[in-house]
């Protein structure tokens, strides 16, 4: 179910697929040198992907994101 909420949201704000990488990755809790890391980008492409899935999806921290994907796969979500 978290995983079918992270994709539809990925969808409605038109992430790209490197961006959709990044996000399920921050959605599970995961730090930037993690990321780096996992997807063997830079620390600075790292920051520029989540600089654009903040702003996509118009958050401001990596809680808030986790907070809208666990709004979105609630019950009876209203948001």
């Amino acid at each position: 179910e978290f995983e079918k909420s992270c994709t539809r949201l990925a969808r409605q704000y038109r992430l790209s697929p490197r961006e959709i990488e990044v996000f399920f990755l921050l959605s599970k809790g995961r730090n930037r040198a993690h990321i780096k890391e996992e997807l063997v980008i830079s620390d600075e492409t790292v920051k520029s992907h989540v600089k654009n899935i903040y702003r996509k999806t118009d958050v401001h921290s990596q809680q808030e994101l986790i907070d809208l994907i666990e709004g979105e796969s609630a019950p009876n979500a209203d948001g």
